[in-house]
């Protein structure tokens, strides 16, 4: 049988073992650990002051970039969308400078803004319900106004579709531009759409030949691209290829609405950084070059787009400088 006093000596040297480990590490070791420590303190300051550096240099050069695009607005927007009509539909949580910004833009360049109409969250519910309800709503307003019966979809958002058809056709002008939808009929579907909730229109919009359609604000992942890639081909259709979807620029990246636009099968044209003058002005920009018969692209700050369409001058600026004239 063990002696009890073989087990207290084991304990002992257990404890006198710790506490040997324990005096050696915080006297002969503390040295070298605290001047590793020390040395990978003042390595990450250095960086960190290296970072913010660089950030305000580039903080810097993004205000210079916007003072000189909107010193330079006026001769880059000045007459580029002149007697042109342009309906805004705002998708839920958009940006509200981003709105401001293009409106303003777009009224330099002389185009009119005949109205805003403002998408609701619930227009961008795929339940059963929603689906149902709009599809039935869609089918109801085109008998009661005229317009062409929706398209009927199987798809999961085959009732934004059909709601979404029926509201750019009321907005816009038809691509043949034969037909132009009446005062009437465009607050039929407006006010049809709105009391069920969908949506609120600012004012009552008159019929219009270009759209921009505003995506949603906020970090990626954002929901309802579905439904906003379905209204952005409808408003595409029924304006003749002439429609611009507009973000802003912390909306960037990976299953961002934007970003999915650009890869669906009938994409619009994009520019994500429209909260900034220079990403407004490519908004006006490139609703030019949809008129001019180009095909759609993606302007903006994301890798692989056109940093800006190449500037349209206005009319008699560029009558001036085919003259010869500075």
């Amino acid at each position: 049988m063990i002696d009890f006093r073989y087990h207290l000596v084991s304990i002992i040297a257990v404890f006198l073992a710790l506490a040997v480990g324990l005096a050696v590490g915080s006297t002969a070791l503390s040295g070298k650990a605290a001047a590793f420590l020390s040395a990978q303190e003042r390595r990450a300051i250095a960086a960190n002051a290296s970072l913010t550096k660089h950030n305000q240099a580039l903080t810097n050069q993004i205000a210079a970039d916007q003072a000189f695009a909107q010193a330079g607005s006026q001769r880059l927007l000045g007459g580029v969308l002149a007697h042109e009509k342009v309906v805004l539909v705002v998708a839920p949580g958009a940006d509200d400078a981003v709105t401001s910004g293009i409106t303003a833009a777009l009224r330099q360049a002389g185009a009119t803004v005949t109205g805003q109409v403002d998408l609701s969250q619930s227009f961008l519910t795929t339940n059963g319900a929603t689906e149902t309800s709009l599809t039935q709503l869609a089918q109801n307003l085109a008998a009661r106004t005229g317009l062409p019966p929706p398209t009927q979809s199987p798809s999961q958002v085959g009732g934004q579709q059909a709601a979404a058809q029926l509201l750019a056709a009321s907005l816009l002008d038809s691509p043949s531009g034969a037909s132009v939808p009446s005062a009437k009929v465009t607050a039929d579907v407006l006010t049809g759409l709105e009391q069920t909730g969908f949506l609120t229109a600012n004012a009552m919009p008159a019929a219009a030949n270009l759209a921009v359609l505003v995506a949603p604000g906020g970090l990626p992942p954002q929901t309802g691209s579905a439904v906003l890639i379905s209204v952005a081909a409808q408003l595409k259709q029924a304006s003749s290829g002439a429609t611009v979807m507009a973000g802003s620029s912390e909306s960037v990246g990976s299953d961002s609405v934007i970003s999915n636009e650009n890869i669906s099968t009938d994409p619009v044209s994009t520019v994500d950084n429209a909260d900034t003058e220079s990403g407004q002005i490519m908004v006006v920009q490139a609703l030019r070059y949809l008129l001019a018969g180009k095909a759609p692209a993606q302007y903006g700050i994301s890798s692989g787009n056109a940093p800006s369409p190449a500037p349209s001058l206005s009319p008699a600026n560029s009558v001036a400088t085919a003259g010869g004239h500075p």
